[in-house]
């Protein structure tokens, strides 16, 4: 009767710990999933910022032309 009880309990630990491993891998798949929609997230954000920087850039060399370009010209006088 004593082997028996071990026996069971045996299986039942065994079910126990493969019911557990089966969670920690279905969540360790939701934290991979996770981090890659954080990561696709974050590389568009980046290509995003790139854009904006080039932007800013763009228009900051457009301002010094247009800044330069009146400090050069001649200004019209009005008679």
């Amino acid at each position: 009767m004593e082997i028996q009880k071990r026996g069971g309990k045996a299986v039942n630990e065994e079910k126990t710990s493969t019911k557990e491993s089966e969670e920690i891998l279905i969540a360790l798949d939701q934290v991979e999933q996770t981090i890659e929609v954080m990561c696709d997230t974050l590389v568009r954000l980046k290509e995003k910022v790139n854009m904006h920087l080039g932007n800013v850039d763009e228009y900051s060399e457009k301002l010094a032309q247009m800044s330069l370009e009146e400090s050069v010209a001649p200004k019209k006088t009005m008679h």
